[in-house]
């Protein structure tokens, strides 16, 4: 009887290691049947804020960048401008802002940069597949290039990517100088 209940256990455990074995199925081939693999969804897009007060930003839907919105004559518009990514850049984005996982990051986060007088905001929200995730970071310190953190260095590291790629753009630099700063 012991031998028999023995070789029914051993049986029972056998039956789903062999299961695990052979070809799967379709619909967990993995890379095979994501449609993202190796390319951008098509609904892929991203908005970034930086700076003082969060006074740049750039939505790629549109192209549009702002340098600043603060301004002594009220004209906004003098330091907004367009700069449409090319593919690869756009790609090169999309790679390292997926990487982040936002997800995993909560809507308000501190990337552990300290703080200082005047602050910093940072934002990065980004769409694809219809779905849209968001990072706020607020009241952090304007010299936000390193965290006491990986996860919050690897943030910190993409929002600087995408900011000094779109301040280095001749659009950026045909902007006017800032009129107002902050001490």
């Amino acid at each position: 009887m012991k031998r028999l209940f023995v070789l029914f256990l051993a049986i029972c455990m056998i039956i789903p290691l062999a299961s695990c074995g052979g070809e799967r199925p379709i619909e967990s081939a993995g890379a095979e049947s994501d449609p993202t693999q190796g390319g951008m969804p098509e609904d892929f897009s991203f908005y970034v804020i930086w700076g003082v007060h969060g006074i740049s930003s750039y939505y790629s839907g549109t192209g549009e960048l702002t340098k600043t919105p603060d301004t002594l004559d009220g004209n906004k518009e003098k330091f907004k401008t367009t700069v449409k990514l090319d593919e690869e850049r756009l790609k090169r984005f999309y790679d390292i802002i997926t990487s982040l996982d936002l997800s995993s990051y909560p809507t308000e986060y501190d990337p552990g940069c300290g703080y200082s007088d005047p602050t910093a905001k940072l934002a990065l929200a980004y769409t694809a597949n219809g779905v849209t995730y968001t990072v706020n970071c607020n009241n952090i310190s304007v010299d936000y290039r390193r965290s006491d953190n990986a996860k919050g260095q690897a943030f910190l590291d993409v929002v600087n990517e995408i900011a000094d790629y779109l301040t280095s753009t001749p659009e950026w630099k045909a902007l006017p100088d800032y009129e107002l700063f902050y001490d």
